[in-house]
Order: structure tokens, then sequence, then C-alpha cells
């Protein structure tokens, strides 16, 4: 099953009147866990489901009022309410400062949001933690490499059997994901301390690590003295989806003003294979807030949980700027948040007003129908089955099409005459979408997408050129 969506043009051949735009997830009030122990302004929280009990777990930290952090959890039954679990006989530590607490802080200064290794389910190396320590003996950080099979008892890989996951040490804005195209864990790190670009490297057993490659870095298109914080990185269908936080400097900083001032929120990069990255429109996809709110100085978003129609995102976030925090660590500033989003709703097409239109490149039909996610409550949507040359086919028109109107994830188009596209399996055609005050966000089908050359080749031959997975 292939997904068309529209970061930008590549899979179109034409689009009318139809302009692109970000997608803002909706704020979950009852989602805000503001933890009474310590302030999770950098949290970066990991929310997973329990195999075993289908409970849902938030592994996150947070800042003492000492100014230490400390790796902590929260549970919940239905991933929005969240409460505090007292571990201090499940998980016994000799130096607990929080009865949540999950790691002992003789090695910890901190981590980035642990990461759950779909190669390892029902291992003890399940979950694996980024931490980084204050170096011994000098300025700089070790990284760290933990692991564990639910996320509340932690082991430390012996440093004898484990290259540090970052060469220099950085600090801890990682994350980690699988890449399917490269066989390999990614890791997204900075290329070293406070060095606010994007980095990645990657591993394949978690025992040796690549040396780390530039991925992105701010650009002209940017605010003035902008950086890169960070960036987590979600599989997303055939794409990997990057949820670039944007800090957004004070360019002028004061004698006396230990910590650079700005805000953070989070714009959108994505990558067809997961190494090679490029940016979308520079539209906030997670905007700062109102002042007072939380997210009004920093938003985090760090993990992204499918949930039915639905996606779940889960965020730390600061009323305060960058360093206010640090500035005065009894202020409470910070909360983990929960956004919800449309299912493929990153981006999507609307047009501005009248009618819009857009043709597919060319498509290997290979069977069933096409499934469209589409918002027309009070327009319609069309589609059109076109030949290579781009000629309609006929029955297939958009006059035709039995309009549709409503809000589905997943319409299927159909035809007068009860026409359907598997009529048609085994051949290059284009799909055409005709749309009226609403919008699109994505075209899934049994196809593959074909360049001019490669469905010549098909059409005149019969041969299928092999897929490019990745490309």
């Amino acid at each position: 099953m292939f997904t068309l969506l529209f970061f930008d043009d590549w899979y179109l051949h034409r689009r009318d009147n139809l302009a692109r735009h970000v997608a803002q997830p909706k704020l979950v009030p009852e989602g805000t866990l503001e933890d009474p122990h310590l302030d999770p302004a950098w949290g970066y929280p990991t929310v997973f489901r329990v195999p075993e009990t289908g409970r849902w777990r938030c592994l996150y930290q947070g800042q003492l009022s000492t100014g230490r952090c400390a790796p902590v959890v929260a549970e919940s039954d239905d991933g929005v309410r969240w409460t505090i679990p007292d571990l201090t006989e499940q998980v016994p530590l000799p130096d607990r400062v929080c009865p949540h607490q999950v790691l002992g802080l003789e090695q910890f200064t901190e981590w980035s949001g642990p990461y759950v290794d779909p190669q390892a389910t029902g291992t003890d190396r399940w979950l694996k933690g980024l931490v980084v320590r204050r170096a011994r003996g000098g300025f700089g950080l070790d990284s760290l490499l933990i692991e564990s099979p639910n996320g509340l008892h932690w082991r430390y890989v012996a440093e004898a059997d484990t290259a540090p996951w970052h060469p220099t040490g950085a600090d801890p804005i990682a994350a980690a994901f699988w890449n399917p195209y490269r066989d390999s864990h990614v890791l997204t790190f900075r290329p070293a301390l406070n060095d606010r670009r994007i980095a990645l490297c990657e591993t394949r057993d978690w025992r040796s690590f690549s040396a780390p490659e530039l991925a992105l870095q701010a650009d002209a298109l940017d605010t003035p003295c902008a950086e890169i914080y960070g960036m987590p990185v979600i599989p997303y269908e055939h794409l990997f989806v990057g949820l670039l936080w944007v800090y957004h400097t004070d360019p002028v900083v004061a004698a006396n003003n230990k910590y650079l001032l700005g805000k953070i929120d989070c714009q959108l990069a994505y990558s067809y294979n997961g190494w090679h990255f490029q940016r979308t429109l520079r539209t906030p996809f997670l905007p700062n807030g109102a002042p007072g709110e939380h997210g009004s100085g920093c938003v985090y978003p760090y993990s992204l949980v499918p949930d039915g129609d639905a996606l779940r995102i889960y965020s730390s976030a600061s009323k305060g700027e960058h360093g206010q925090m640090r500035m005065n660590p009894a202020s409470r500033q910070g909360a983990i948040l929960l956004h919800t989003l449309r299912r493929d709703g990153f981006v999507y097409l609307e047009p501005p007003g009248g009618t819009g239109e857009l043709v597919t490149r060319l498509l290997l039909w290979d069977e069933g129908e096409p499934e469209l996610n589409v918002s027309v409550p009070h327009g319609e949507a069309r589609v059109q089955v076109l030949d290579a040359k781009g000629v309609p086919l006929e029955g297939y028109t958009y006059e035709d099409c039995i309009p549709f109107r409503g809000d589905s994830t997943r319409w299927v188009p159909e035809w007068r005459d009860g026409r359907l596209l598997a009529a048609l399996h085994d051949r290059i055609v284009r799909l055409g979408v005709r749309l009226t005050n609403g919008r699109l966000y994505a075209i899934r089908g049994a196809c593959e997408v074909r360049m001019a050359g490669e469905a010549r080749i098909f059409a005149e031959l019969g041969v299928r050129t092999p897929a490019r997975p990745g490309f």
C-alpha cells in the first residue's frame, strides 16, 4: 500500500488552485501533566503501552529544586489522565529523591526520551536510554547506554561492551528510530556540545556507532540567529517525519544572563529514506501558545503514538523562554502536554477559494481501490482516472464520479454504473482529484509510482522495473 502525502509535489504531475498548509494539532487540556515533585520543562517524554497490561507509561525527566535532573515515570489507563506511582518498593534505589524515580543518579546527569526498539520487542533490551553524565575530571559529557524490558528496571551497558553513542559528548537532545531502508537504528543528535544543528549516526547492534554526519542546520529562511535545538524522527508510512525544534534566539545577551533566552517551537522536516532530510513550509506545526500557557515559551514534541484514526503527540513544554526555568528551578514552569492530530494530518492541500485540482504522477495500479483522507463537510470531492497521456478514461471522469460530501480518512471513490478502479489493475494510470471547500490529506492505494521511462518499459514490454524503496 502506497500513501501519497503532501509535504511536497514530488508525486504530483499538476496542482492547480490548491494551497499547501501545515496542520496544527489540537491540545487536549485534560492530558496536561504537571509533576508535583519536579519541573519537566525539558522532559522529552516517551509514551507507550505496556504489552502485558495495556496501561500507558510516560518516561521523562524533570529538574529538582536543587537543579539536578531525575528520570521518572507516570502511568495512565487511557494515556490522557496521568498518575504518579510510588516505586519505592518495586524499584529500590539508594539515592531516591522522588517516588516515581526509575534510575539512580550516581551516573545520571540527563537523558533523552528512551527509545522503544521495534527490533527488540519482548526482550530485556526493548527500551534504550541515551544517558549523559558529566565527564569526570573536566568539562564535557560522557555518553552512556542503558536498557530496560519495561521502563521501570534499567541496567547500564558496561562501557567496555559498547562504544559511546556520541563520540565527543553532546547535550542530551537525542532521539532514535528504526530505518528499514538502511536496516539500522538511526540516531539524531547535535554534532557536539552546544552545537545546535542536527547530525545523524546509525547502529545495527547498539554496540558500535557510525561517525556523525551533518543533516540539517538553520538557513536563510529561518528567523535571524535561529538554531536547530533537536529533531525526533517518526517513521510514518513510507516517509520519516522530523519534529524539528527551532530555537528563535535572543541575539543580544546581557552580561549577567547565564542562559540565552528565546522561544522554541516545532516545525516539520521530512525524508524519503530516513537519512537525507528536507524542510517543508516554515509555518510552525506546534506553535507557542499565549503568554502564561504551557508552551508559550518552549514546546518540544517528542513522542507520536497512533490511536485509531488519530495520532497522539506528547511534548514537554514551558511557560518561560529557554533557560528561564534554570534561573529559578522552584518556579515550576514546565509540563507534559498531549495534542491530537488527524491521521495523515501533517500537511494538507486546500483551495483558497472555489475549486482546486491535482493530478498524480504515473501510477502502476496493482489492485483494489484508492482511499482518500479528505474533509469536505460543506464542499465536495471527486476523482477521475486518466491514462498515461492524461486523457480521462471513459466512465471514470469527474462527471461520472459520485461526489463525496463529509469527512473521512478512508473515502473510497465510486463511479456511476458501479465502476471501481480495481477493474483497471495492472495498468498505468493517473488519478485526478477535484476539491471544493475542503482539505485533502492523503491518497492511498495498492500501486507503485512510475517515472516516464519506467512506465514506457512496462507499457511496451510488460516488464516491471525493480522497486526502489527509500526513493
